[in-house]
């Protein structure tokens, strides 16, 4: 039996976000094209893949079975594609923002996905310069929060929404805080956030001030840091302070801090960013494998009631990848 690639990718998209409208549109195919080619597969493989209800589908017996062996027929499609490099023999050029944060976390987890990836990392330190470095093809991919740039992305490029991180609350063991399962924004209305140098990328700002704005918390910004270990040295020994971190951050463990969740948990938006017309096909493998990945571990399942985004980037995670 010979199986058509596009019909399994079809399949293992649609299996993950569990969604014939938005598995369309991540592999830019009208719903009818792609409830075609799942057709023509169970056609193939002679049963069944989806139990297909009014508002949800689930897998059969015969989809779960299928799906782990589909995944790897598309991941060694992908990883024959990426053998062809970038067309002209170097790695993909990633801009990762800062190379503490998330992205580089995410590059961990699709390196134990696929043990080839080679890609050449950079810091720009914002969206906003990464999105004009990718137009000028000084670099071929950028993560980073798409929206509060200062301005609107251009047309020429295009971006996916890959992981929703949680940002956790770091404080003292002697603070009252410390004690709790979690810290509720609501508590922190007379002491705040203290966040000491908060000359990063303007998204990331914005983000923090609106959070403080909706839950009347204020962010103190004042102090000096001289990077992370830093601010957590002062809010440790010194100030005594709540600060916060984000949950893919490898935080320093001798200094005994607290990680606690916030209540409601703030969710950083992290997209990943690229030029619409770079075709080449070791860029694509990449980004269909980072949404593949980020499918399958949940990166961007939420729940509303517990969770909170401003209201652009609520609207841009959508209600397809909520989960209660």
């Amino acid at each position: 039996m010979d199986l058509d690639l596009a019909q399994v990718r079809a399949f293992t998209v649609t299996a993950e976000l569990r969604s014939f409208s938005r598995a369309a549109e991540r592999l830019f195919l009208t719903q009818q094209a792609l409830s075609k080619r799942v057709r023509r597969l169970e056609d193939a493989v002679g049963a069944p893949l989806f139990v297909r209800g009014p508002r949800t589908i689930e897998l059969t017996g015969a989809g779960e079975r299928f799906l782990p062996h589909a995944r790897e027929l598309i991941r060694a499609a992908d990883a024959a594609a990426a053998a062809l490099a970038t067309g002209d023999g170097r790695p993909l050029r990633l801009d990762v923002l800062d190379h503490r944060l998330a992205p580089t976390s995410l590059l961990r987890t699709l390196s134990a996905q696929d043990p080839g990836l080679t890609v050449e990392r950079d810091a720009r330190g914002g969206l906003g310069a990464a999105v004009d470095a990718l137009l000028r093809d000084e670099t071929d991919l950028a993560f980073g929060r798409v929206h509060d740039l200062g301005r609107e992305l251009p047309p020429d490029v295009e971006h996916r929404l890959v992981r929703l991180e949680p940002l956790l609350a770091v404080l003292p063991p002697e603070h009252p805080l410390a004690a709790g399962a979690a810290v509720r924004l609501a508590d922190l209305r007379e002491e705040g956030l203290w966040l000491p140098s908060t000359r990063g990328p303007v998204e990331f700002r914005l983000f923090l001030e609106r959070l403080g704005r909706e839950f009347d918390v204020p962010l103190d910004f004042t102090g000096t840091s001289y990077g992370l270990r830093h601010t957590l040295e002062q809010a440790r020994y010194g100030r005594h302070r709540v600060t916060l971190s984000g949950a893919d951050m490898d935080l320093p463990r001798d200094l005994n801090l607290r990680v606690l969740p916030f209540h409601p948990a703030p969710l950083f938006p992290w997209s990943a960013v690229w030029r619409r017309d770079d075709r080449r096909p070791a860029l694509r493998a990449l980004v269909a494998l980072l949404e593949r990945v980020s499918g399958a571990e949940g990166w961007c399942a939420h729940d509303p009631d517990r969770t909170w985004l401003p209201g652009a980037d609520r609207i841009s995670a959508g209600a397809g990848a909520a989960r209660r």
